[in-house]
C-alpha cells in the first residue's frame, strides 16, 4: 500500500500499547481510523483525544472474540467510511503458569482472543479488502513467541504460533485467487505496553535508549507501517533476535531435542 492518504483503517485491541500507537501513526498519515477496543472507556476516550487534533477517528466498542460483534465494526466501518483498506488484528491477552496447570479457562480466553479474535477479523474484513480496485492490507501482530516459544505461557506461545501459520496461509490463498490484498506478520520482542496488565491500568512508559532491548510502542508502530508501505510479510521489530530464531530452527533441522530460549 504506497498511498495512505485517505484511506480507512480498523484496529483492534487499539485502547493502548502498540494498537494505539498503530493508530496514531496511521493518522500521521493522512488515514481515516476506526480504532476499536474491548475496555469501553477505551476507545471512546482515544478517538476523542486524537480528533481534537483534527484527526478523524472513530471509537468503537468490540470484543473479538464474538464473530457477530466483529462483523458489526466491519459493517460500521463501511457505514461510516464507505470503505476499508487495511486491517489490523491487534487485540491481544497473556496467561502464564505451567502448560498442565493452567486453567482451561485461560486457555479458551488466550486462543479466542489471540487467535479466534484474527480469524472473526479475516472471515468479517477481508471479503471488503478484495472488493477494493486497489486492494488493501491485512496486519496480524502476532510475537517472537511465534517462533521461540518461552516457558510459563503455553496458550500464547500456541496462539502465536497459529497466527504466524495463519497469515503465511491467507497469503498463499489471497495470492491464489488472483487478488493483489497484502499480509504482514509482526513479530515483535520486548515492547512497552500494557499486555498482562489489569484492566484500566495504564501501560509502563519505557524509553528505548533507557532500557536496552525494550522498545517503544511508537516505534513498533512505525515499523509495522514501513512494511505495510513495502508491502513485506514478516517484521521482526528486533533484528538482534533473529539468532535464537535460527537456533531454534537449527534445533528442529537437526533433531534435537529442544533447550530453554
Amino acid at each position: 500500500m504506497r498511498e495512505f492518504t485517505g484511506r480507512v483503517a480498523v484496529v483492534t485491541g487499539a485502547g493502548r500499547g502498540i494498537g494505539l500507537a498503530l493508530v496514531g501513526a496511521m493518522v500521521q498519515r493522512g488515514m481515516r481510523v476506526v480504532l476499536s477496543d474491548v475496555e469501553a472507556a477505551r476507545p471512546v476516550e482515544a478517538a476523542e483525544s486524537m480528533r481534537d487534533g483534527g484527526a478523524e477517528v472513530v471509537g468503537a466498542v468490540c470484543d473479538v472474540r464474538e464473530p457477530d460483534r466483529v462483523d458489526a465494526l466491519a459493517t460500521e466501518t463501511l457505514e461510516r467510511f464507505g470503505r476499508v483498506d487495511l486491517l489490523c488484528n491487534n487485540a491481544g491477552v497473556v496467561a502464564g503458569g505451567k502448560a498442565w496447570e493452567i486453567s482451561l479457562d485461560d486457555w479458551h480466553r488466550v486462543l479466542a482472543v489471540n487467535l479466534w479474535g484474527a480469524i472473526h477479523g479475516l472471515r468479517s474484513f477481508v471479503p471488503r479488502l478484495l472488493e477494493n480496485p486497489g486492494g488493501g492490507h491485512v496486519v496480524n501482530v502476532a510475537s517472537m513467541a511465534a517462533v521461540v516459544p518461552w516457558p510459563a505461557i503455553a496458550p500464547y506461545n500456541v496462539s502465536k504460533h497459529g497466527l504466524l501459520a495463519l497469515s503465511e496461509t491467507l497469503l498463499g490463498d489471497l495470492r491464489a485467487a488472483g487478488s493483489t490484498v497484502g499480509v504482514s506478520v509482526v513479530m515483535p520482542g520486548r515492547v512497552a505496553t500494557g499486555i498482562g496488565l489489569p484492566s484500566g491500568a495504564p501501560a509502563p512508559d519505557f524509553d528505548d535508549q533507557a532500557e536496552p532491548g525494550i522498545l517503544r510502542a511508537e516505534t513498533v508502530a512505525e515499523q509495522i507501517m514501513a512494511a505495510v508501505e513495502e508491502d513485506r510479510l514478516y517484521v521482526f521489530t528486533q533484528p538482534d533476535r533473529l539468532e535464537s530464531v535460527q537456533a531454534r530452527f537449527d534445533r528442529i533441522l537437526n533433531k534435537r531435542g529442544a533447550s530453554s530460549p
